[in-house]
């Protein structure tokens, strides 16, 4: 068996560091130390608040953003030892796993593994499945250049898929209630604005129109009614299929419903991505490794993960923190 320590949920609010035990390294896998660990804040505080719809029984391993050297490898693997890659977490250990990401080491299938470059950091790198995830939501709604484009919520994901659509070409406007938020997009040479009363006024004096596609990565179900209405109603005259897109980018544990009568009116395309592929996340190391993404500054806090009670505290109740990373170089 094989050592390693973990940061675990072991009930509601509550995240401890533990002992847990892999087995050894089987066929076709290899074994990972981890360097960083990055939170998917949405997913990951949703967890930790007991939320998630199909969520394992306390306590578990939640996470699936890792980077690490490659420590062991069966026979015939075709990565060596000594190579940096990111994982999503490990596959098995010995209490649950939501994912399992946050943990020292980690066992992974060969074929689930990415090759990161060690001219990339490895805490850049750590983000490249957030990446991916926003990057999916360009891939399902095939946005193009030059669309106008609004993204409604500034968290990671909803930061992550202006700064892609805006390096693709689109003419950008992202929106969030928080004004550090707006302040962070501005700083990373994105046009942001803070929600007005109406987002449709707030798009329509930013663009003199409304938009083509509206990015809602809220995750507040209650937001996207008027999402839909800040895209554009076609021009029937022309005879042509109506090309506004909503992409719900949030991620929501509930089920919610939308207005009928809108998304008719405007012949509405409405996409809903489902979390990633192997492309986009291979597409994403890629991205961050040669510059086309920023994404460093969008980590708040990078420590050790025996804190990870304070961090993820911190995520709860301080909407300027976007992202934590967990540091496993560091001893303690």
């Amino acid at each position: 068996m094989i050592q390693a320590r973990a940061i675990a949920f072991t009930d509601i609010h509550q995240a401890h560091m533990v002992d847990v035990q892999l087995p050894a390294v089987g066929p076709g896998e290899l074994l990972v130390r981890t360097e960083i660990s990055t939170v998917s804040p949405g997913t990951e505080l949703r967890c930790f608040a007991g939320l998630q719809p199909d969520s394992l029984p306390f306590p578990f391993i939640p996470g699936y953003s890792l980077v690490g050297i490659v420590q062991a490898v069966h026979d015939g693997c075709p990565i060596a030892v000594g190579e940096r890659v990111f994982v999503s977490g490990t596959k098995r250990a010995s209490i649950n796993l939501q994912w399992g990401g946050h943990i020292s080491n980690a066992i992974a299938d060969v074929n689930s593994v990415y090759r990161v470059p060690f001219e990339c950091s490895p805490k850049a790198a750590s983000f490249a499945k957030l990446v991916a995830i926003a990057l999916r939501g360009l891939v399902v709604c095939q946005a193009k250049p030059k669309d106008k484009v609004v993204v409604i919520g500034l968290g990671p994901i909803g930061m992550l898929s202006a700064r892609l659509h805006q390096a693709m070409g689109a003419e950008v406007l992202a929106v969030d209630v928080e004004p550090i938020r707006v302040q962070l997009a501005q700083n990373s040479g994105l046009t942001a604005s803070a929600a007005h009363d109406s987002i449709v006024e707030t798009v329509r004096t930013h663009f003199g129109e409304l938009a083509d596609v509206v990015v809602d990565a809220t995750g507040n179900s209650a937001v996207l009614p008027f999402s839909m209405a800040a895209a554009k109603t076609p021009d029937w005259g022309d005879g042509r299929i109506g090309q506004s897109k909503l992409v719900i980018q949030g991620s929501y544990p509930e089920t919610f419903t939308l207005p009928y009568q809108e998304a008719f009116r405007k012949e509405l395309n409405i996409f809903l991505p489902r979390d990633t592929t192997p492309v986009e996340i291979a597409e994403a190391v890629k991205m961050i490794t040669s510059g086309f993404i920023t994404v460093e500054d969008l980590i708040s806090w990078c420590g050790h993960a025996s804190a990870a009670q304070s961090a993820y505290d911190l995520l709860r109740s301080n909407r300027s923190s976007m992202s934590v990373s967990f540091d496993w170089r560091i001893d303690g």
